[in-house]
């Protein structure tokens, strides 16, 4: 409808000089009254009613230009907002979808940028400068049919005009189009450095490194600048240029007028008509270089949204993925080799290889190894955060890939070392567990998180704002909320990464006690360097270099001797996540969570399995060796879990 619109701007923009030089020739005697060539008269004489006529022709055009002109723009800014919103909406869902991998490797800023700042640039260009562009060139075609008509000899130089301009916008455009994607980028380095100190204000302020942050801000600044400079040096070369063509192209048709009136070839009127149809002519040609810049960074706009589309998500649905049935909990890695990729098919070094283990329904596992060896890949690979590049994860002998993201997500909770918190209340935080929470079912996870008694203590109760990633919490409290948040899910699937690290023996207590009730008939995978949490599995794989190097229960392995009683003892001594000092009386002492599950046990709370124990199967540097004959074996899991 808007370029409809514009079409009929264009042509009223074209013939609008038609009665202005047909009424200088009609007084100077050299054309006929309107009565005469067929225009009804109205009881006045000719010489009043043909000028009436072409005043009210000169006012019925103006207004049907700039009425189409109007409803043009309110068409363009319609299509242009609904455009804005759905490539926002578009990416937004990409962002969702794209692989871990992805952003770890893309700046946060540089890409909010592409979502807000380069969108915006693209949605402004259909609302501001189409239609200037777009009437433009349907202006400068229609006068060039015109020209053509009346004398083709003028229409000679719109013909040479033109295509110069077109040439000349073509290599300016080119310019623009590399200084505002540069201009794009220095933006986007800016907005993730902005980012960056306001996420890292607390590590900034501490450090004194403000005026280091402040110079490099700076730089990036000027550099930022200096390309916006660049643009706008670009655009006042190019207006330069198109105005220096106007009056060029102007003074010819002059010259040719003033010859073809000498030999009486074209009336005055129709050489006044040439001249404001050329002026016509360079009027949009004015806007188009005025908006032609825009071009440049629509362009690159383009681009960088274009870049961001084209990325395909590393992990996504099979076209024949079904939705998952509930879950009984059974966990499986079959042959898991895994590496992480720069991008999808670029070489890298396996972190993972021939990993393969299983998990029975209801079964805690703790993963072991130092750091790097590969624990929290393994977790990532449970929720389908990555896919192996060989082998398959299977939940109930079922590859994971045969069910839809959604669906296979929707059962697994997972509670992190790095507890997110979103901006909102409390009570929101909890229930982004799942869709559509109530508060009674809010404030029974909170109960079961301990975390209630401290969330009524606040002002506001669940009402309460937590604050940018938490701030206004400990982390003990942050660590209880995200646990309720796992609790509302009630998934049959649970990864439990590092959750006591860095909290206090208090913090400590509430947390595992939290967490036992979580874990209850739970399959449970627990990633963790803190000795007394790890011995609460019933079973413990011991990963080194990406591969399973030793597997059984924490009290086989401990006897055995092997790699996992070596972690062990360099963790219990001088560990520091999970092992604080607190104060007692005048004293001082060590409290692990090992020594909190014995407080537990001593205030009479369950800590041992129900049903009869679990027989392990112990994997000790290659050799396989069975344990247990039924009776209870040497040390008791710390957890409650399910019957064998």
């Amino acid at each position: 409808m808007g370029g409809l619109l514009l079409g009929v701007e264009a042509l009223a923009a074209v013939v609008e000089p038609i009665p202005i030089a047909y009424l200088i020739d009609y007084l100077q005697g050299n054309a006929a009254s309107l009565r005469d060539l067929g225009w009804p008269g109205f009881g006045g004489s000719e010489r009043t009613e043909t000028i009436v006529l072409l005043v009210v022709g000169i006012i019925v055009l103006a207004a049907v230009n700039s009425a189409a002109d109007s409803l043009a723009e309110v068409c363009l800014a319609r299509g242009g907002r609904m455009l804005g919103f759905n490539v926002r909406v578009a990416m937004y869902s990409h962002l969702q979808r794209l692989s871990l991998a992805y952003h770890d490797k893309r700046r946060t800023g540089d890409v909010l940028t592409r979502v807000t700042g380069d969108v915006l640039v693209v949605e402004d260009f259909v609302v501001k400068s189409l239609s200037n562009l777009l009437g433009s060139f349907l202006v400068l075609a229609g006068t060039v049919a015109v020209l053509l008509w009346r004398e083709w000899t003028v229409a000679l130089i719109a013909v040479i005009v033109i295509p110069t301009l077109a040439l000349v916008s073509d290599y300016f455009s080119r310019r623009m189009k590399h200084l505002s994607k540069t201009q794009r980028a220095r933006e986007g380095e800016l907005a993730s450095t902005t980012q960056e100190m306001l996420t890292s204000i607390r590590l900034v302020q501490s450090y004194g490194r403000g005026s280091v942050d402040l110079r490099r801000f700076s730089e990036q600044t000027d550099d930022s600048m200096h390309a916006a400079l660049g643009v706008a040096t670009v655009q006042a070369k190019f207006s330069f240029v198109i105005a220096l063509l106007e009056a060029v192209a102007i003074s010819a048709i002059v010259w040719i007028g003033v010859l073809l009136v000498d030999n009486s070839a074209i009336s005055v009127g129709t050489l006044v008509f040439f001249i404001l149809v050329a002026q016509n002519m360079f009027k949009p040609s004015r806007k188009i270089v005025s908006e032609w810049y825009q071009v440049g960074k629509v362009l690159a706009s383009v681009d960088r949204i274009d870049d961001l589309l084209d990325m395909v998500p590393a992990v996504q649905d099979r076209p024949d993925a079904r939705p998952a049935p509930t879950f009984a909990g059974g966990l499986a890695l079959r042959a898991v080799t895994f590496a992480y990729h720069a991008e999808p098919g670029d070489p890298a070094p396996p972190v993972l290889r021939e990993v393969s283990f299983e998990v029975r329904p209801g079964e805690v596992v703790a993963l072991v190894g130092r750091s790097g060896a590969g624990k929290s890949t393994i977790a990532q690979l449970i929720p389908r955060l990555y896919d192996p590049d060989d082998g398959a994860v299977c939940m109930d002998g079922e590859d994971l890939r045969e069910y839809t993201l959604e669906s296979l997500r929707s059962q697994v909770s997972l509670v992190l070392q790095d507890t997110v918190l979103l901006s909102g209340t409390i009570a929101e935080n909890i229930g982004y567990g799942i869709e559509g929470a109530t508060r009674e079912q809010i404030e029974e996870a909170a109960r079961s998180a301990n975390a209630h008694e401290f969330i009524v203590a606040l002002p506001d109760g669940y009402d309460s704002e937590v604050g940018e990633r938490g701030a206004t919490l400990s982390g003990g409290q942050r660590q209880r909320i995200a646990i309720a948040r796992a609790f509302i899910r009630r998934a049959p699937i649970l990864v439990l990464d590092e959750p006591t690290t860095g909290l206090d023996a208090d913090s400590t207590r509430l947390v595992v006690g939290a967490l036992r009730t979580l874990m209850r008939g739970t399959t449970t995978i627990i990633i963790s360097h803190d000795p007394g949490l790890v011995r609460c599995a019933d079973r413990a794989l011991v990963v080194e270099d990406g591969r399973i190097v030793e597997e059984g229960s924490p009290a086989q392995l401990s006897r055995a001797g092997g790699r996992y009683t070596d972690l062990m003892r360099r963790w219990s001594v001088g560990y520091a996540p999970g092992r604080e000092e607190v104060e007692q009386g005048p004293a001082h002492r060590l409290s692990t969570v090992e020594e909190i599950i014995q407080r537990l046990q001593a205030d009479g709370s369950p800590v041992q399995n129900s049903g009869r124990p679990h027989r392990h199967a112990t994997h000790v540097n290659g050799r396989a060796q069975q344990q247990g004959n039924g009776s209870a074996p040497a040390v008791a899991p710390a957890l409650d879990g399910p019957p064998a």
